[in-house]
């Protein structure tokens, strides 16, 4: 009796010729009687002959040895019998270092029974196993190691790896036989990307100003595989964007940590993630700052109440008993200052001998360099009393200058952290509007249903919800059932309550001011509106404004220069002293009078405050515009919005409602009814997506009778559409595209056209047959807000252009109605043409802002100096547009552009306060006015240079209290409009 045995067969790309080549393979091995490949079952049948003996081994060894081609192989294995090992991926929370936590979880997987290998990735929370070929060890099994290394430590499968079954099946037709396996697959293996270009986010802590950023950002720029890397200060995160094949996530995070800052995967919410994070921080600035003047506090008394009440001051400069030279004064001094020195003042201690190591000098550097000088050189001249035994050589006042040093400048710190934690309150707030639970629709068995009240983690997209009067919309989604009236002005900024019914979208975090209904869960997570709202702003507050640039140019040379000033300062100062040209204070030697304008000049300088001018303008400026609706992507627009000169319009959709409306139907055929050609006209446009294209649908609606299915449909764009019926041939378009199709136009057809674009109407032609049979008069009126804002454009002193596929007498109409000069009308241009149209503009030296809806406009917003999108609702993530706006409130562009200027000045008053700051300081501190009797002690211009970085944060957090230009703003801007002013004509 012949014996039938059933392979698993992988590797196959085709029937024709790998399922027959594996097929004829089989076929010759002695005694194999026949055999059946298929490679849409990926399976082998084979027969072995009566009384021949045939091994699973025999068979699978054949497939394997097979050529597949370069860089293939065949697999094969019997069924419920996987020969290869699998790779298990499971998410750990609870691991708090690499050192211990990730090496217990790595340690307790690899000595699982059935685990050949178990790697865990700190940075990326992952625990990677290879599973022994043929083990029963499931992904359950995994988790309960992972949780039984420690209480605090919790497993989940990554999303991308499917869960196996606890059991592998063993039913099989031949017993099985141990087989060389292939190489290690993991169990998610997904299709190979043709993309190698990878992009994470890392969180950065230990950076003290913009020069550690700086450093961050040549370490990974200059690394290979990486592609471009920003690092910013503010939010103390760097986005990298990485060539895969060359370099991974971990390799980065290394680069990162080998200069000496701290570097994890953002994981999570960033918003949630960098709130945390900042309140760490604040908490551990504030305890350093208490216990800097907790010490500090009594050394002030000393230097100051103490030294001038004679009998405490006669006490504490007695020596201390048997040491001759000490006194109690320097030892309490010594002893109080210690601890300020090398406990609050650690982490410049440790990030300045980082950077030294990495050539990397900050901010901290600078303040480790002059406290340190200041406390070492009192522990000196301590030190020398004693040697010389003889008390008057003693400086006590370093001790006191280091310490206030450091408690002023840890002070800023605090300061600077609590302001930073400020600067996203915007974004946080429009965060935390996201409902917490949602009361979902549950159906039963017998047509019921029940509501139960879930998490908003466990909606998912197609569930019911119910929404009630008061409540927030959960999620993205579409009412099926009910209507009410909601509040979207913390999304879109529309202050007025929008009424929703059956059909209408609507957003998730929105509030349902009245009535009651039910939506079906559109967009979920990552795929609402608030979410791609957050991540939009998110990734702009982590981009760099080309302003920046100057900022960075400044910070890689900043510390050297510091401290050749400083050190320059010291030189000098002693030579003026020693040779006499000047005369130190009483009771000061010449080497400490110059000794404290050197510290004076190496603390007061200030990096810190020009890394933040830009990224916090920024981060409060695109929070604000959020809240508004009005999406600005990072600083790179701001800048743009504030060169712009010129504004192009688009006509459909931008400057009219985008409803357009069939107002006149002209039939010039005698022998064709209206009604039907309407029917015809309409059944054509079923499959247009174009707004003339839907009025005519809307138009035939209003005849009550259905309309035909086309059979083919043939888009020119921007000409017209030839589409096959069961009995007609229809060609609807312009008058270029009738005569492209061949078809007579009757002398009547001139006259009617005339006569719809004297009154503004766009003329749809329709052709049957040979001939011109009807002309359709469609009528797109101007928005009321239109004329208003090209004036208070004009009034902004930039030229208004529009730009249409629109004849050119409809488009003059319409131009004439909002008040845009015609010179300035660009008419009849192809959607393909308008990128022309842009760089016509620019090449006559104009800076042009596009308006246009997103879409149908995505290459010329792309072409422009800057691209609005108006009028994007949900769609708010479009890619070509630099600012989106929510609202379809023409007025939004004047406030956008009032917005990114208001931002805009307030980077460059940044700057300014920056600049000026180390102008005026550094040379007051190196003692330039010294001959008037202006000095800044070493204790002050360490206070001085805390705060100016508070001040710089502060200035950006006013913008916070920024309010669009009132109606009467804008109408005066209106009343200044000169439509002429400053822009060359453009004859089009």
């Amino acid at each position: 009796m012949s014996t039938s045995m059933k392979l698993i067969v992988e590797g196959m790309r085709c029937q024709n010729k790998c399922a027959r080549r594996i097929q004829e393979a089989l076929k010759e091995i002695p005694g194999v009687e026949s055999a059946e490949v298929s490679f849409k079952d990926k399976a082998a049948t084979v027969i072995v002959a009566k009384g021949q003996s045939v091994s699973a081994v025999d068979l699978i060894q054949t497939v394997r040895g097979l050529d597949a081609g370069p860089n293939k192989q065949y697999d094969a294995f019997l069924p419920g019998d996987d020969r290869r090992a699998r790779t298990i991926v499971l998410h750990v929370e609870g691991m708090s270092c690499m050192q211990n936590c990730a090496r217990k979880v790595e340690t307790a997987l690899s000595e699982a029974a059935g685990v050949k290998s178990a790697r865990v990735d700190f940075p990326l929370k992952q625990a990677t196993v290879v599973v022994e070929p043929g083990s029963r060890i499931t992904e359950d099994d995994l988790i309960a190691t992972v949780q039984g290394a420690g209480k605090k430590f919790v497993a989940s499968v990554e999303v991308n790896s499917p869960r196996t079954s606890s059991s592998p099946t063993a039913s099989q037709s031949v017993a099985p036989t141990k087989l060389p396996s292939p190489n290690t697959t993991p169990s998610y293996v997904q299709p190979p990307s043709t993309s190698t270009k990878g992009q994470v986010t890392l969180t950065v802590a230990g950076m003290t100003c913009n020069s550690c950023a700086n450093s961050v950002e040549t370490a990974l720029r200059t690394t290979p595989g990486v592609l471009s890397a920003v690092v910013n200060f503010a939010t103390e995160s760097a986005t990298i964007k990485f060539d895969s094949k060359t370099i991974g996530i971990r390799s980065l995070v290394e680069v990162v940590e080998g200069i000496g800052y701290d570097a994890a995967v953002a994981t999570g919410n960033a918003i949630v993630q960098t709130s945390d994070n900042r309140q760490v921080e604040i908490a551990m600035w504030k305890s350093k700052f208490f216990i800097a003047l907790l010490f500090t506090f009594p050394i002030m008394l000393m230097m100051t109440l103490f030294d001038n009440i004679p009998e405490i001051a006669r006490g504490l400069r007695t020596p201390v008993v048997g040491i001759p030279g000490s006194s109690w004064n320097n030892l309490i001094l010594f002893l109080l200052s210690t601890p300020v020195q090398f406990y609050c003042a650690q982490r410049f201690h440790v990030e300045a001998w980082k950077g030294f190591k990495n050539r990397a000098l900050g901010m901290s550097f600078l303040v480790s360099m002059g406290t340190n000088a200041a406390y070492f050189y009192g522990l000196f001249s301590d030190l020398r009393c004693i040697w010389l035994q003889d008390a008057s050589f003693g400086a006590p006042d370093m001790y006191m200058t280091s310490s206030m040093l450091i408690t002023f400048i840890v002070l800023g710190k605090t300061l600077e952290a609590i302001a930073k934690g400020r600067t996203n309150d915007a974004l946080r707030k429009l965060f935390d509007l996201q409902a917490k639970v949602a009361t979902l629709i549950v159906p039963n068995a017998d047509g019921t249903t029940d509501e139960k009240v879930v998490a908003i983690d466990l909606v998912q997209r197609g569930d019911v919800l119910k929404v009630v009067r008061g409540g927030c919309v959960p999620a993205d989604g579409i009412i099926t059932q009910g209507e009410g009236r909601l509040d979207e002005s913390m999304l879109t900024g529309e202050s007025r309550p929008i009424k929703k019914s059956v059909d209408d979208n609507v957003m998730g975090a929105t509030m349902n001011i009245d009535g009651l209904f039910y939506m079906r869960v559109t967009g979920v997570g990552r795929d609402t509106a608030l979410s791609q709202i957050v991540r939009l702003v998110e990734e702009a507050q982590t981009s760099k404004a080309p302003i920046q640039a100057y900022a960075d140019q400044i910070a890689a040379v900043f510390v050297p220069v510091i401290l050749v000033l400083s050190t320059a300062t010291l030189l000098v100062w002693y030579a003026l002293g020693t040779f006499g040209f000047v005369y130190p204070p009483a009771h000061t030697s010449v080497f400490l009078f110059a000794f404290n304008f050197a510290i004076s000049t190496l603390v007061v300088a200030c990096p810190c405050a020009l890394g933040l001018a830009t990224p916090t303008a920024v981060m409060v400026g695109t929070g604000v515009g959020a809240q508004l609706g009005i999406l600005i992507k990072g600083g790179e627009p701001l800048e743009a919005a504030n060169h712009v000169n010129t504004v192009l319009f688009d006509k459909t959709g931008t400057l009219t409602n985008g409803t357009p409306c069939v107002t006149d139907v002209v039939v010039v055929a005698t022998d064709r009814n209206t009604d039907d050609l309407v029917l015809l006209a309409a059944s054509a446009e079923l499959g247009s997506e174009h707004p003339l294209g839907r009025a005519m649908v809307n138009h035939a609606k209003l005849l009550s009778k259905p309309l035909e299915t086309p059979v083919t449909f043939h888009a020119v764009s921007g000409k017209g559409i030839t589409v096959v019926l069961t009995n007609e041939t229809v060609h609807l378009g312009n008058l270029d595209y009738m005569a492209e199709c061949g078809l007579n136009v009757d002398a009547s057809v001139a006259r009617h056209r005339q006569r719809l674009e004297a009154s503004g109407k766009t003329v749809i032609y329709m052709g049957l047959c040979d001939d011109v049979v009807a002309l359709f008069g469609i009528s797109d009126a101007p928005r009321p807000d239109a004329k208003n804002t090209v004036a208070q454009l004009h009034g902004l002193g930039m030229a208004v252009y529009m730009v249409t596929g629109d004849n050119r007498k409809t488009a003059h109409w319409i131009a004439d109605q909002v008040g845009i000069p015609t010179h300035r009308v660009m008419a009849e241009v192809l959607p393909s043409n308008k990128v022309a149209k842009v760089q016509e503009l620019q090449a006559a030296g104009l800076v042009v802002a596009m308006v246009g809806d997103g879409i149908n406009d995505a290459p010329a917003l792309a072409q422009a100096n800057l691209g609005i999108a108006i009028g994007a609702g949900t769609d708010i993530a479009m890619e070509t547009a630099q600012m989106v706006l929510m609202k379809s409130a023409l007025k939004d562009v004047v406030i956008a552009f009032d917005l990114a200027r208001t931002i805009y000045r307030r980077i460059q008053l940044n700057f300014v306060w920056a600049l000026g700051y180390n102008a005026i300081l550094v040379p007051l501190a190196a003692g330039v006015l010294y001959g008037v009797h202006i000095q800044i002690a070493p204790m002050f211009a360490g206070a001085a240079m805390a705060f100016s970085s508070v001040s710089v944060l502060t200035s950006s957090l006013l913008l916070k209290w920024y309010q669009p230009p009132t109606d009467d703003a804008l109408e005066a801007i209106a009343n200044h409009a000169t439509p002429d002013e400053r822009t060359p004509l453009l004859q089009v």
